[in-house]
């Protein structure tokens, strides 16, 4: 049980790109897979039915939200923490 859990703030998520998903899952993020921004709806909805302290996001891959859905977020819980993006530093990145 993480210090999140304990004091019932909820969990931390990851979502993204498979790469930067798993590395941050690593630290114990619960990591949920969203390629683009066509699969973002599905994995939107799955964060509004669970309770999220917080969820870290690829600063690339995060332009690619859909603009109703950057609205959204920023007007509701949980907070979303971008951070730097991968793609810089993997080579063959598409």
């Amino acid at each position: 049980m993480t210090f999140l859990e304990k004091q019932n703030y909820g969990k931390g998520y990851v979502l993204g790109r498979q790469l930067f998903i798993e590395l941050w899952s690593l630290l114990g993020f619960e990591a949920i897979v969203c390629e683009g921004p066509e699969d973002f709806p599905d994995c939107f909805q799955k964060l509004q039915s669970e309770e999220v302290a917080f969820v870290l996001v690829e600063s690339d891959w995060a332009e690619s939200i859909p603009e109703f859905y950057k609205r959204k977020a920023k007007t509701s819980d949980p907070v979303w923490v971008q951070m730097p993006s991968l793609k810089s530093s993997v080579k063959g990145w598409e």
